[in-house]
């Protein structure tokens, strides 16, 4: 509380440029008011009582600010779940909400296209606008096109982010080993090499095949989000008193991440358990199979459209690369002659194709 002319002084001194703009703005707009009052005599004693009333309410805005803020930090989470894609951290949200604790828990998506473009040491500004600009020249013109918007923005939050959790807090990453997984995985470790706290990590398809299938089935998840959330609690709570990353399998998976960071392709794809960079045209040859396989249930010249050709492709390829990355093939193939179309291709559901006549 400010009592006298000392208080005040001493209020001052402690406020920023922006808290005392304030103040200034508050005082003029209060006397602009007394001014414009046609009784305005009649009320002096009321607005010099009313800009006192500023005055001795500064220290208890001030401590009012001080309390909230304090409240902000001690409601740090206790324990942050990372999902690489918005739809595995859908589901893993919901499994997570029946475990006590939900107000010290929180989530993040590393929500990104990892599978695809240009890598390079992603905490430089000019790699990050590297694979922006590469993104948005192939996804601009389809259902992805949000990243146009909000893609580079995401992309520097998501290091600030990383790098700035405490650490007291607990990290838990989920994944699947697929190329988009698997890589997101070893960017979000980059991304945490300083940091000296545990990371624990849940590798969602070997606890998958561990927890759900006997051993006779083969049976591999490409990807958490197809897992149902039942399911991923029950792995968590498999996981839940597992160890932490020793501080040699850290550093395996951050030089593992500098090595396909510095590889040439722009399509990631899963071989014999490991990461390999390959061509943007890798699948290309895959795509005009499906798209045959189609052809042979349609009329002759009966054109097809673009969605079911990228969902044929989507749900026989054994690889995580995405419907929008599938989609951008589909439109190179038309530019190249290897396929015909109709339509206009802003979408894959308005426009179709067929094999050449």
């Amino acid at each position: 509380m400010i009592d006298n002319v000392f208080d005040f002084d001493q209020e001052l001194y402690r406020m920023d440029e922006e808290e005392l703009r304030s103040l200034l703005r508050t005082l003029y707009l209060s006397a602009d008011m007394a001014v414009s009052d046609q009784s305005a005599e009649e009320h002096s004693v009321h607005f010099a009582t009313k800009i006192q009333s500023i005055f001795n309410t500064l220290d208890e805005n001030r401590n009012r600010e001080k309390a909230e803020q304090q409240a902000l930090k001690a409601q740090k989470p206790r324990e942050i779940h990372i999902a690489i894609g918005e739809s595995p951290l859908g589901s893993i949200k919901v499994a997570m909400g029946k475990v006590p604790g939900r107000s010290e828990r929180r989530f993040f998506s590393m929500n990104d296209y990892y599978a695809i473009g240009p890598l390079g040491d992603l905490t430089n500004k000019a790699d990050l606008h590297r694979r922006h600009l590469w993104l948005l020249e192939k996804f601009y013109w389809n259902e992805h096109g949000r990243y146009a918007v909000q893609g580079m923005d995401e992309l520097i939050q998501l290091n600030n982010m990383l790098s700035s959790i405490d650490e007291d807090t607990r990290i838990i990453i989920w994944y699947a080993n697929n190329a988009h997984e698997r890589t997101g995985l070893l960017y979000a470790m980059h991304l945490l090499r300083k940091r000296l706290g545990p990371i624990y990590l849940i590798d969602t398809g070997a606890l998958y095949r561990e927890l759900f299938k006997p051993s006779e089935v083969q049976y591999d998840v490409p990807r958490t989000g197809e897992i149902f959330s039942e399911k991923l609690l029950a792995m968590w709570q498999h996981r839940v008193n597992a160890e932490p990353l020793s501080v040699e399998e850290r550093k395996h998976m951050e030089q593992e991440w500098g090595n396909l960071a510095v590889q040439p392709g722009l399509l990631r794809l899963m071989k014999d358990g490991q990461i390999q960079s390959v061509p943007e045209d890798a699948i290309d040859e895959y795509i005009m199979q499906k798209a045959r396989e189609v052809t042979l249930t349609r009329q002759p010249g009966e054109f097809i459209k673009s969605a079911r050709v990228v969902g044929e492709v989507l749900g026989h390829l054994e690889q995580a690369v995405g419907d929008a990355f599938i989609e951008y093939r589909v439109r190179q193939l038309i530019l190249q002659g290897q396929l015909e179309m109709e339509g206009k291709p802003h979408a894959m559901r308005l426009y179709s194709v067929r094999l050449p006549q």
